[in-house]
């Protein structure tokens, strides 16, 4: 017998709106991702603002997170490559 999988699900409150996904889902589509992520920025931004860094300073650790993300999957694909 298979044992059923446990979906991971992220939902995001933005507003008035609920946004969410199942981040194990192969299935999701860019744009739910994209949405996702849209809101999830927007999130950060705005509590890292309310904890008192400025607009500049939350944006510049927005920007060096996404680089450390880039870095990071670039070393996990060149890592599957030698396999």
């Amino acid at each position: 017998m298979e044992e059923a999988k446990e979906e991971t699900r992220i939902v995001i409150t933005y507003g008035k709106k609920n946004v969410s996904v199942y981040l194990n889902n192969p299935d999701a589509t860019t744009k739910e991702l994209l949405t996702m992520h849209r809101c999830l920025v927007s999130v950060l931004i705005k509590d890292m603002v309310t904890r008192g860094m400025t607009v500049s300073e939350a944006l510049k650790n927005i920007r060096r997170s996404y680089k450390d993300a880039i870095k990071m999957y670039a070393n996990d694909m060149s890592e599957n490559e030698t396999l």
